[in-house]
């Protein structure tokens, strides 16, 4: 096995032979999204260009009642059309289709994404294993929650996420050699899991629902053609409350990992807690936000980071935010 990634042939499957697998257990629409992928990988992210969606790698056995049912879901959501085929198997993706899989994929290769993907997944599936609520390691491996979209999380990505969780006395952790093999849920673990949603970031800080919260999904609001987990209300200072609580998330989670000197963490530290204040006050102050995600821009300047991966990610975050 390749140090910091799972055997990719588990229960003997390559991963291509296992989407059809996941494609029967997970719903249409993280279906769909898995589908709208691969299609846009087969052309290479050219809207218009047809594809026969059964001759897919991984996908070809799926059987042609469940794509046309993925397909049917693509083409309401404004991402697909079909094309003139009898067959229903020939689709071409619209520029809405090749944007929301830009997004997905950018959203996968995000280190902070993967790092709460993990830690949300562990604990989804530890729940899941009533009334014990103890999980192994390789089960885990093998499961929907170690998938994230048409990956799966390394080792390195999940042991830091146990890590983290047994820090945060959610879990308690089995060892062989120092490497974790299970875990077990708290009585604090088993509060965080019972949620339709489970966030642990967001539980941690005592509010629900925030984190990441990314949708590995394609999905249709009330006919009309949406993108992601749905609209977001914009408060009064100018800057999309849900980003700006994102951001706070993100630097409160990989602070702390970074290699900076001590003062420039202390700047950061101190700048987003008052952001963080601020950004839940009745009536936030635009001048204020702006130049604490300012400051916070700055601090996190990857140039000036010994460790520029984490700083990267932040800065792509602040930068969104301000545009």
């Amino acid at each position: 096995m390749e140090s910091g990634r799972p055997d990719p042939t588990i229960h003997g499957l390559s991963w291509e032979e296992r989407l059809p697998f996941y494609d029967r257990i997970v719903n249409t629409e993280r279906a769909s999204a898995l589908l709208l992928v691969a299609m846009y990988q087969r052309l290479n992210g050219v809207a218009g260009t047809e594809v026969e969606v059964n001759e897919l790698p991984g996908w070809e056995d799926l059987g042609d009642e469940r794509l046309l049912t993925l397909t049917a879901h693509l083409e309401q959501a404004g991402m697909a059309a079909s094309g003139p085929k009898a067959s229903g198997m020939s689709w071409c993706l619209s520029p809405a289709g090749v944007v929301r899989a830009e997004n997905l994929l950018e959203q996968r290769n995000r280190p902070v994404i993967r790092y709460d993907t993990a830690l949300n997944g562990l604990i989804t599936a530890a729940t899941d294993k009533f009334p014990k609520h103890r999980l192994e390691v390789q089960n885990f491996l093998s499961s929907e929650h170690a998938q994230i979209l048409d990956d799966v999380l390394t080792l390195d990505e999940i042991f830091s996420a146990i890590e983290y969780l047994e820090n945060e006395q959610l879990v308690r952790v089995e060892r062989d050699a120092s490497r974790p093999t299970a875990i077990t849920l708290t009585p604090l673990g088993r509060k965080c899991g019972w949620n339709s949603n489970v966030d642990v970031q967001g539980f941690l800080a005592g509010q629900q629902p925030v984190g990441i919260q990314t949708s590995w999904s394609v999905e249709v609001y009330g006919g009309a053609n949406q993108i992601g987990p749905g609209n977001v209300q914009n408060n009064n200072f100018g800057l999309n409350a849900e980003q700006v609580m994102k951001l706070v998330r993100e630097v409160k989670g990989l602070v702390p990992s970074m290699d900076v000197p001590e003062p420039v963490r202390e700047r950061i530290t101190e700048d987003v807690e008052a952001l963080e204040r601020e950004a839940e006050r009745e009536e936030p102050q635009s001048a204020r936000m702006r130049r604490l995600i300012e400051g916070l821009r700055e601090s996190l300047d990857p140039s000036k980071a010994t460790t520029v991966g984490a700083a990267t990610t932040l800065a792509q975050s602040i930068m969104s935010i301000l545009a």
